[in-house]
């Protein structure tokens, strides 16, 4: 799967902009601000419904305008997809029909993302990592988001109901339905990790990052002898004083260890960039072996990897069968590649 037209109005310093990219690697170079990066945060709006770069999509709209606009056309079947937002409203349609869900666009478009800030994988939260799983999931296991809404559901009407004191016969109502729910993510996330940390082998055996040894495991929160049933009857005192649900996969986090030991205070910057860049990559490479040809997006890894690390990703790139968008200030070492020139938001294709 892979673009073949992508067009851009009023996204960032963006005006207008149509863009005909290659089905393979498309590298858009340019100075800092120049709206190279723009380009690919256009893609994840329209895949994703928000922007990796601000939590305000009012800062993407462009100065002076009240609404941005992104449409693509993918192939592999051919599919016209296109977004409208405001500060407040979104449109969205898919082959001329209206649809209000992003999760029609997200599985549309699936797409796997590389920025500066993808070391947060390894250094950041347990929430962090744990989108990190569910993404991979929704793409993978297409029925994994009616799960995760379900026990989302409940979780709330949960919560809802300790804040409120409402008594046993509440809680008794609720927490079988929800601890089968909550059962039902935790094996579709360990069997993800599972089939992550393959892709993960097959990666380094094509690529040579130098990362220790690491490990991944799913970590669930709450006793998976006792089970979440009886775990959150015995929690509801506690969980009351507290006025939330303290166990469940909303507290669940991907483990990860180098050597042996946990990974984010064992490794330097670079080694979890580096781990991060492997995660990614196998995400990647489990969403192909799943049946899916993701977009992959890459913002700026000339200046993230060291020259080795580049020439080894980029090797690997040439071998892909993806269509790959590159955003960076360099341009391309000399290798098949359409390129794209960004400056002060005018875009000009030079191969």
């Amino acid at each position: 799967m892979s673009l073949t037209a992508l067009r851009l109005h009023c996204f960032r310093n963006i005006a207008d902009a149509s863009i005909e990219p290659a089905p393979g690697i498309n590298w858009l170079a340019g100075r800092n601000g120049s709206g190279k990066t723009s380009v690919l945060e256009a893609i994840h709006v329209l895949a994703r419904g928000r922007s990796f770069r601000s939590g305000s999509i009012q800062s993407v709209i462009q100065d002076g305008a009240t609404t941005l606009r992104v449409v693509a056309r993918r192939e592999q079947p051919d599919r016209l997809l296109g977004v409208e937002r405001g500060r407040r409203e979104w449109r969205g349609r898919i082959d001329g029909k209206e649809t209000r869900r992003v999760s029609e666009f997200a599985r549309a478009l699936p797409l796997v993302l590389v920025q500066p800030d993808s070391h947060q994988l390894v250094d950041g939260g347990p929430d962090v990592r744990r989108a990190f799983l569910d993404w991979g999931l929704f793409h993978v296991e297409h029925d994994y988001l009616d799960h995760w809404r379900r026990y989302a559901r409940l979780l709330r009407q949960r919560n809802a109901a300790l804040k409120q004191g409402r008594g046993d016969a509440m809680l008794d109502a609720l927490e079988p339905a929800m601890a089968e729910a909550a059962e039902r993510v935790d094996r579709k996330r360990e069997r993800y990790v599972q089939r992550l940390a393959a892709s993960a082998a097959r990666v380094l055996g094509a690529v040579d990052l130098r990362v220790p040894d690491i490990v991944l495991e799913y970590r669930p929160s709450g006793d998976e002898q006792e089970g979440y049933a009886c775990a959150l009857r015995a929690s509801r005192s506690r969980d009351r004083e507290q006025g939330f649900t303290r166990i469940g996969p909303h507290r669940a986090d991907l483990s990860l260890r180098a050597d042996g030991r946990l990974a984010a205070p064992r490794l330097s910057r670079g080694q979890q960039k580096l781990v991060a860049l492997l995660l990614k990559l196998a995400e990647l490479d489990a969403l192909q072996s799943g049946g899916d040809r993701p977009l992959l997006l890459l913002d700026d890894p000339v200046s993230e990897l060291d020259r080795m690390h580049f020439d080894q990703l980029w090797g690997w790139l040439l071998d892909q069968d993806l269509q790959a968008w590159i955003a960076a200030v360099e341009h391309p070492p000399g290798a098949p590649a359409a390129m794209f020139h960004v400056e002060q938001g005018e875009i000009r294709r030079m191969v």
